[in-house]
């Protein structure tokens, strides 16, 4: 685990860079080739080309140029037909069994907050959880105690949501010592109490070790920075549970 609360989305950038990588290329071809073919009938004569092989080379270099740039707006074409028409299955939501064996599923509650929402699953991808289908819900973050069971919870949830407003954690700075968070599964509640509160760096990931007592550790972004367009610390929220 290099960094907390890290969204998983190597591939598919990659996949985007590769994919505009390879447009640019293909206009790129296609412009120099109606540079060239330009250049190959005005100069013809420098060139030592006589009117008929300077035509014949400047209809070659046109074509490919055409194809270049057909196929270059092809490939940009399809990628954003296929952005445009992608179905994602929502996450699967963390259930567990209540007292009567059925499935329930698990909800945070934080009333300072006005946050009540369900939990899903983060599994680890490569070094880092899987969060990329995160939305407005919050994710427990795998090989972290479950809520209710002995240790430290981690939940992770957004301050924003791509194109989708505010995320459940937007006002988590706001929580003070003292406040109260509600895990519910089924008719069984769990009390936490806030006890406190901290920055950290992404790479900072002892927050979410096991501990000895049973705690809720809550984390967030924070620090947006303008240059990288990004956020360059973690909001951390520990609270332990009340018995």
């Amino acid at each position: 685990m290099n960094k907390i609360f890290d969204l998983v989305q190597n591939v598919q950038l990659s996949t985007l860079e590769i994919v505009g990588l390879a447009v640019g290329l293909l206009l790129g071809l296609g412009l120099i080739m109606l540079i060239r073919a330009r250049q190959v009938w005005s100069n013809r004569r420098a060139f030592g080309y006589d009117n008929y092989t300077a035509s014949r080379l400047r209809g070659w270099l046109l074509g490919w140029a055409a194809i270049a740039v057909l196929a270059g707006i092809g490939i940009f074409a399809m990628v954003r037909w296929q952005a445009a028409h992608r179905t994602e299955e929502p996450p699967e939501v963390l259930t567990v069994l209540d007292e009567e064996g059925e499935q329930v599923e698990v909800r945070l509650l934080i009333p300072r907050l006005a946050v009540n929402t369900v939990m899903i699953e983060a599994p680890f991808v490569g070094n880092y959880w899987d969060i990329s289908r995160l939305t407005h819900e919050v994710a427990h973050l795998a090989g972290t105690s479950y809520p209710g069971e002995p240790g430290n919870t981690v939940l992770a949830g957004h301050i924003t949501v791509p194109d989708a407003g505010w995320g459940p954690f937007k006002d988590l700075e706001k929580l003070q010592t003292g406040d109260r968070v509600f895990v519910e599964h089924g008719t069984r509640t769990f009390v936490y109490v806030v006890e406190e509160a901290r920055t950290i760096q992404p790479e900072d990931v002892e927050i979410a070790f096991p501990t000895g007592d049973e705690r809720l550790t809550l984390v967030t972004c924070t620090g947006w920075d303008g240059a990288l367009d990004n956020y360059a610390e973690r909001y951390v929220v520990v609270a332990r549970k009340l018995h």
